[in-house]
């Protein structure tokens, strides 16, 4: 995907679908407006991730 966006119209992201969705997992989330509103697509991880400030806080062995 060459070009950076999260906004599309429906025509748009009805031909591109599955460009949409690869922005949405790699760039947040993507808009879609049609005449009546606008739809946000997001990505879900099913995996669990951890924070780094939790990870950090955890600590370590330190090597002397």
């Amino acid at each position: 995907m060459g070009e950076h966006r999260n906004e599309w119209t429906r025509v748009e992201a009805e031909k591109g679908i599955s460009q949409v969705l690869d922005a949405a997992k790699e760039l947040g989330v993507q808009r879609v407006s049609d005449g009546d509103g606008t739809f946000e697509v997001r990505f879900v991880s099913s995996r669990r991730k951890t924070r780094a400030q939790d990870y950090l806080a955890r600590g370590g062995p330190i090597d002397e």
